[in-house]
């Protein structure tokens, strides 16, 4: 069939139209400026606020990778190859392990880093709903023996988060009283996970009855019969939002981060959903949620800060020693008290074998001032190439654990043995 002319020049002209329209719908797409994310925040809290940003700047793309902590501060100090503009995190070690290596954007205005607060948080447990968990208890009631084989945590150098249990624990009790909690805090552990969100499911499908987390990872799980139990004394740290220097888009990154600390921004934290403390004050007198006010609380009395700089300074070496005395010997260090707690079960008062098992549990031979500041060197990802000293000092501290936990297994069997001879002359 041949067409007329008229009919011809239709064809075009509605040809035409077509990808004048197909243009119009993609043009956004196509040269939308792309603005590339990197937070360990769960997509639950950063989808609201991407969305909440998308219908002010439709002009931009906003791209967002989801990795935790440790890894996200490694690929950042290894050089940003995905050209990241904006990093967002609830550790603010992390950010000051950026200042110090130069990856954060200065402020056009001033030349300071562009980097801001945007809430607050604090650290605590969970558990469920249906136990009636107090809003806040102290952290010694974790060493409960009722509690061995029912706590969960992730493993620090995975967990920005878990990491700041570590520091929270040395920065209230001195280096030396904070590892001995932790040590023996392993004793009731039942497993480290690899991420901190596989402790709130576990927490959530019964498999651990408490879990070492940050608040508003549990309160953003109410539904799921999660309750969070604040560990006191409550020492509040700050979440914040950096724009990168290594990244494309400075403009976009900044608008992005204008967002988050304003005021519309600070509202959103208080949704169900997100379930966060504001950091400006104004908007934190909105907050009716009674977790606002345990915060709050603690900012009032503010009787020691977080020093996020002290932790940065020892990022990797506080995680390492962690993994030498805690992560590799777990199995080893959970039965040495297991086997202990045996024991003292079956005395009226400890003996001094047993008060001598207990300081080797609960010794860390490695010194404070030891550790130097060789968290700058590396962060503390599993897959860092770690520096000659790093190397040295790792294998010194795994040494160090084997040989205190071999002399308390050898002090157990003693124990151990006496017992049994005791119990046959009984018999």
């Amino acid at each position: 069939m041949r067409l007329s002319g008229t009919q011809w020049r239709g064809m075009r002209s509605g040809k035409t139209a077509l990808a004048a329209l197909v243009v119009s719908l993609l043009g956004t797409q196509l040269y939308a400026q792309q603005l590339r994310v990197l937070t360990s925040m769960p997509p639950g809290f950063y989808q609201p606020f991407v969305a909440a940003f998308s219908k002010q700047h439709p002009d931009v793309d906003v791209i967002t990778l989801n990795k935790n902590t440790n890894a996200s501060v490694d690929e950042i100090l290894r050089g940003n190859e995905r050209q990241f503009d904006v990093f967002w995190s609830s550790s603010p070690e992390a950010f000051e392990l950026l200042q110090q290596n130069g990856h954060l954007a200065a402020l056009p205005a001033t030349g300071a880093p562009d980097v801001h607060s945007f809430a607050y948080s604090a650290l605590g447990w969970t558990q469920k709903q249906s136990r009636a968990a107090a809003a806040s208890a102290g952290w010694d009631a974790l060493l409960a023996p009722e509690n061995a084989g029912a706590i969960a945590m992730a493993r620090p150098s995975r967990s920005g988060s878990t990491h700041m249990v570590l520091e929270r624990s040395l920065q209230v009790r001195g280096w030396q009283e904070g590892w001995a909690y932790l040590l023996e805090l392993a004793g009731n552990l039942s497993t480290i996970t690899a991420r901190s969100f596989t402790v709130l499911d576990g927490v959530a499908n019964g498999r651990f009855d408490i879990g070492l987390t940050i608040d508003f990872l549990a309160h953003s799980r109410a539904d799921e019969d999660l309750s969070f139990v604040y560990g006191t004394p409550v020492m509040v740290t700050t979440a914040r939002i950096a724009v990168l220097a290594d990244g494309k888009t400075p403009e976009q990154a900044r608008a992005f981060v204008d967002f988050v600390i304003s005021d519309a921004g600070q509202r959103l934290l208080m949704t169900p959903e997100i379930a966060r403390t504001p950091h400006a004050a104004h908007i934190r007198a909105e907050a009716t949620a009674p977790y606002h006010q345990v915060l709050e609380d603690a900012l009032t009395l503010n009787w020691l800060e977080y020093d996020a700089a002290l932790a940065s300074e020892r990022y990797w070496a506080v995680n390492a020693l962690f993994d030498a005395f805690v992560f590799e010997m777990f199995d080893t260090r959970r039965e040495a008290w297991r086997r202990l707690r045996a024991l003292e079960a079956e005395q009226a008062a400890p003996t001094v074998a047993m008060h001598d098992i207990r300081r080797l549990l609960t010794t860390m031979p490695i010194a404070e001032d030891a550790v130097g500041n060789e968290g700058r060197a590396t962060n503390a990802n599993a897959f860092a190439t770690l520096s000659e000293r790093q190397e040295a000092s790792l294998q010194e501290w795994r040494a160090a654990s084997q040989v205190l936990l071999s002399e308390a297994g050898r002090l157990l069997r003693v124990l151990e043995a006496e017992r049994a001879n005791a119990l046959v002359r009984d018999e």
